[in-house]
């Protein structure tokens, strides 16, 4: 790219030099770049270059020096994937420069089809030659006028479906990123401006959310508020304090779902166990000030824990130098304290939630080797949210897991 450029232009050019030569004279470019094929007499590629007895070539009519121009042939002019990379290819050459224009009124439909993209993702305004008609082959001399978009708007819409379909998929930070780049690197004002600041803030909001990063969240959430208020309230319960609460586990339940749903299920087995391992570590804290890192086996409270459960729980202070207490162990504690949740772990759910804990064993991330079979995700699904329903109710609560806003609700046609 040479520094001193001011405004590029990049053209396809077909075997009509007249709409070639009337957009170059338009714009008054300070590069030139044409996209020609290699067709024999006739074609594109000689109208531009050769001088012939009927005619110049568009060279000699724009009276272009050696240095301001480049000629990049298309060998296949009919092929989308071939014509796009040679075209963005040679597009990328000038990022830098301030003002770049695509037209796109010559060649073969591939050709400028190609061009149109490539233009448009790389943030070149776009051009055509428009103008009276006899026929779809030519306008009419004489007639000819350029309809130009400024890049912006259709920029803005490309990036837009992008990262709409990105977060339809899941792809939280492939999202923002795409907006990123967009508000980067787009000229955007006014209510437009406001919007995609408003979307980016929300989308950012959402991808700390979905690495349960709620203390980066929360804010943003905040910022956000009016385009999910539901789910702002619901940070709050989950993090509002600065400190997880019970609404805690509908969210991990909820992210479990969003990976299952991309056929990631071993990382969302794991979120299911933490859900079901959480509820008592919190249940333990908050109701009985209990840490379940290292119980104080001085403390009253354990004085009812069976005798199984306490000795272990002493030998792990002497062998350790901390009496901590695991999934089941949490909740034998609290089925002892007369603890809601304790007791509805102790009507049979010992027994179902141990086939979760193997479960969770088997996997490659932690002891096994087994992948999980989507079956596999199922009944473990159903084990945590049928026990967590049971929970919460015992609670005085319901459980809903954690949905995020749906695409069409964020990015409304």
């Amino acid at each position: 790219m040479r520094d001193n450029l001011r405004k590029v232009l990049a053209v396809t050019v077909g075997g009509e030099p007249d709409p070639i030569v009337y957009t170059c004279e338009h714009h008054r470019p300070d590069f030139v770049i044409f996209f020609v094929t290699t067709e024999p007499a006739g074609g594109s590629r000689r109208v531009l270059v050769e001088a012939t007895d009927k005619r110049p070539s568009i060279l000699e009519r724009l009276k272009l020096s050696p240095d301001s121009y480049e000629i990049i042939t298309l060998p296949s002019p009919d092929d989308f994937m071939d014509c796009f990379r040679r075209i963005d290819e040679a597009l990328r050459e000038h990022d830098g420069v301030l003002q770049r224009v695509a037209d796109y009124t010559g060649g073969t439909k591939t050709m400028s089809a190609s061009l149109a993209l490539a233009g448009a993702l790389r943030g070149w305004d776009l051009s055509v030659v428009g103008g009276e008609r006899r026929d779809t082959v030519k306008v009419l001399k004489g007639t000819e006028m350029t309809r130009f978009t400024r890049n912006p708007s259709l920029r803005v819409a490309i990036s837009l479906e992008l990262a709409r379909v990105l977060y339809a998929q899941g792809d939280f930070p492939g999202a923002v990123q795409v907006l990123e780049d967009l508000t980067a690197e787009a000229q955007l004002e006014g209510a437009e401006a406001s919007r995609l600041s408003a979307l980016l803030t929300i989308l950012r909001a959402l991808s700390a959310w979905d690495r349960l990063n709620y203390e980066e969240a929360l804010p943003l959430m905040r910022a956000a508020a009016r385009l999910w208020k539901d789910g702002c309230e619901k940070l709050v319960e989950i993090w509002g304090k600065g400190e997880l609460g019970y609404a805690a586990m509908e969210d991990l339940v909820g992210n479990a779902l969003r990976l299952a749903k991309q056929r990631r299920f071993e990382d969302a087995v794991l979120r299911l166990y933490r859900a079901c391992e959480l509820l008592s570590q919190l249940r333990l804290r908050r109701e009985h000030g209990l840490d379940t890192e290292d119980l104080d086996l001085q403390n009253p409270k354990l004085a009812a824990l069976p005798e199984d459960l306490a000795q272990e729980l002493h030998k792990r202070k002497e062998r350790e130098g901390r009496a901590w207490a695991g999934l089941f162990d949490s909740y034998r504690i609290l089925a002892a304290l007369g603890d809601p949740v304790g007791k509805v772990f102790a009507q049979g759910w010992e027994a179902r939630l141990r086939d979760l804990l193997k479960m969770r064993n088997r996997l490659f991330l932690t002891h096994g080797w087994s992948p999980v079979a989507e079956e596999d995700w199922e009944r473990a699904r159903d084990l945590a949210e049928k026990f967590l329903t049971e929970a919460f109710a015992a609670m005085g609560r319901k459980f809903s897991p954690v949905e995020f806003p749906g695409a069409d609700s964020l990015f409304p046609p």
